[in-house]
């Protein structure tokens, strides 16, 4: 099959690589659609250490193309997404009650082990779910996303009512405000530096946008919100000056969540003062525990629109000039999905 494979920064290549086997539990899946997330491009770029080479790729959709001995419940050819995320089930995490992600031996798909940048990957059976056969393959490549924001949000607490502000309108932050405004949030505002971005922000929910090239957003979020700022502000970037950002827009008594992958080694400077001050609520959001079904039937719901995301619909052998682009040039692109 063809794939990309990582071996080094900004060293992708497309290969001949072997068709996966799966075993017993394991499920193949032809691909048909995987996103470039933001975590990919950490990778790329050297910012976050994982064994290589590797073939990258989480964020995907396919059909079911094979399944291992002891997998009775999945048929071939039915259209599915997979949670890349595979835990052990013997770890402290594994068997408390906080049973999550935080396992202790967590692999993922397309970080730990060889991903969906490619025609074939294999997943545990466990792992996989069936979507609507009329969602699009790329449409349904941002449920994994789409799983992450929801555990994200069920975090931080978001209520009806609240006011919201989303620092980062890339395709994380767009998912965000859709999913805010739908949790009921009373006003929702985007930041951002781009003025596309800003653009799609207010056609898919944004009530008020701020481009931070022009404006500082902590003024023009307290100036419209009567000099209280916001009750929930989500970082969505993954950058500690996207942080710094949030912090300041929220309100006294306000909810913080630092929600976008920052590089390893990247540094937050706080004032503890202003936490204090402000009786500011930190929250953060690993990755997609026990929320895939929950944003399959949100996909599938046809309330968030998901296809404006979509800049940029490539061919794999591609994948190259698209991670050059988004590394360069990353205002080009909101979401780009590379195809087998």
């Amino acid at each position: 099959m063809k794939a990309l494979v990582l071996y080094g920064v900004r060293d992708l290549r497309l290969e001949e690589a072997p068709i996966p086997r799966v075993s017993d539990g394991e499920v193949l899946i032809r691909v048909g659609s995987c996103g470039i997330c933001g975590t990919d491009l950490h990778f790329y770029r050297g910012e976050w250490r994982v064994k290589l080479p590797l073939i990258p790729g989480h964020e995907f959709s396919g059909t079911v193309e094979e399944t291992g001995p002891g997998v009775s419940w999945l048929r071939e050819d039915v259209k599915v997404v997979a949670e890349p995320n595979i835990t052990c089930g013997h770890c402290y995490h594994c068997r408390s009650k906080d049973r999550n992600f935080y396992c202790a031996n967590v692999r993922a798909v397309g970080v730990d082990v060889d991903g969906a940048f490619a025609e074939y990957v294999k997943v545990p059976a466990s792992n996989v779910y069936e979507v609507p056969s009329w969602m699009s393959y790329e449409e349904a490549a941002l449920i994994e996303p789409i799983a992450c924001c929801l555990r994200g949000l069920y975090n931080v607490r978001l209520e009806a009512g609240d006011t919201v502000a989303v620092v980062g309108a890339g395709p994380i932050g767009l998912l965000m405000i859709q999913l805010t405004k739908l949790w009921g949030a009373s006003k929702v505002y985007a930041v951002d530096l781009v003025e596309k971005r800003l653009a799609l922000a207010r056609e898919l929910g944004a009530d008020m946008v701020v481009n931070a090239s022009r404006e500082n957003p902590v003024e023009a979020i307290f100036s419209d919100s009567d000099g209280l700022g916001v009750d929930v502000a989500i970082e969505a970037v993954g950058s500690s000056k996207a942080i710094e950002t949030a912090i300041k827009v929220a309100r006294r008594g306000g909810r913080v969540l630092v929600f976008g992958v920052a590089p390893e080694n990247d540094v937050l400077q706080v004032r503890p003062f202003e936490l204090y001050e402000k009786e500011l609520a930190i929250y953060s959001s690993y990755r997609s525990p026990y929320t895939f079904q929950r944003a399959v039937r949100v996909a599938a719901s046809r309330r968030l629109a998901l296809r404006p995301i979509i800049s940029h619909v490539l061919p794999l052998g591609k994948g190259p000039d698209a991670f050059r682009m988004l590394d360069e040039r990353r205002e080009e692109a909101v979401k780009v999905v590379l195809k087998p």
